[in-house]
Parts: C-alpha cells; structure tokens; sequence
C-alpha cells in the first residue's frame, strides 16, 4: 500500500526506489531485483577511475580490456589485478553489471522494448543478455520490465 501511495503522490521513479531500498517484494521470490549496483569508486587508483569512466561512457561500443589498459599504459594483467582490487570485481564484471544497471533504468521507464534496451547497452545476443540479467538480479528482462516498468497500469 505505502508503494502505490508513493507513486501515487510522487511519481513511479520514487516508488520503485523505494521498493529496492527497503526491499519489498510482493511476490516474495528473491530481493535481487532489488539490488542497486554503485560503481565504486572511492578507492583511490586514478588509473582505476579512469577504466571505470571509460567503460561507463561507452558501454554500446566494442572495446577490449587488452586496448584500455595499453591505453592507460599498464599491463592487462596488472589492469585486471587493480581493478579486482580496487572495484571488487573483474572488468568484465563490472562492464556486465554497469550494463544491467543501465538497462533496469530503460526497462523502468518503458518507452522500448527489451530488444532496443539490449542493443542500447551493447548486447547483440538476445540468449546472453537474457542470462547475463537474470544472472545479475534474479528475473528475467521482461519479468523485470513487467514489475517495475512505469507503463504498468496502476490497479486502485
């Protein structure tokens, strides 16, 4: 009841942030959908902040890790060591993630379809990024986009 009051008087952004920070579920499945991922980036490696900068800006694009750390003049294996320490996890781990969040922020808005949100935040496999979400918060795409997506119709 408090999150349709919220919608209500607010608007559908502020009641599923709501829903996420105090973990509410009405259909008691999992709170992982309810995960909000922060970049970390309190962790002092400029280096480090760099990588993650760059990898949140162009996130459509194709890039490799081995460019980025030759670009940032270190090794792959010594990149791949400071961000792990610095992030608490690998590269890819934290471009899928970074990916996931973004697209739980489309598919919240609604406006597009699961399709246009993949091809947005740099999958062109349907199967892997299906797996890579579920992976992450526990539902499917389109489970997700039907719990938490503002074109869901308000029952009152």
């Amino acid at each position: 009841m408090i999150l349709f009051l919220i919608e209500k008087y607010f608007d559908r952004q502020t009641a599923i942030l709501c829903s996420k920070i105090f973990q509410i579920d009405f259909d008691r499945s999992a709170q992982s959908p309810f995960f909000i991922f922060q970049a970390q980036k309190n962790h002092g490696d400029e280096v480090i902040r760099k990588a993650q900068l760059y990898i949140e800006e162009n996130l459509s694009e194709k890039f490799s890790f081995e460019n980025l750390a030759s670009h940032l003049a270190i090794s792959r294996r010594n990149f791949d060591r400071r961000f792990s320490k610095a992030t608490g996890n690998t590269p890819v781990e934290y471009l899928q993630r970074v990916k996931v969040e973004v697209a739980k922020s489309t598919l919240e808005k609604g406006g597009k379809s699961i399709f246009e949100v993949m091809l947005e935040v740099g999958y062109t496999d349907e199967k892997a990024f299906r797996e890579v979400f579920k992976r992450i918060c526990g539902v499917s795409p389109l489970d997700y986009k039907a719990k938490f997506s503002k074109e869901r119709v308000m029952v009152v």
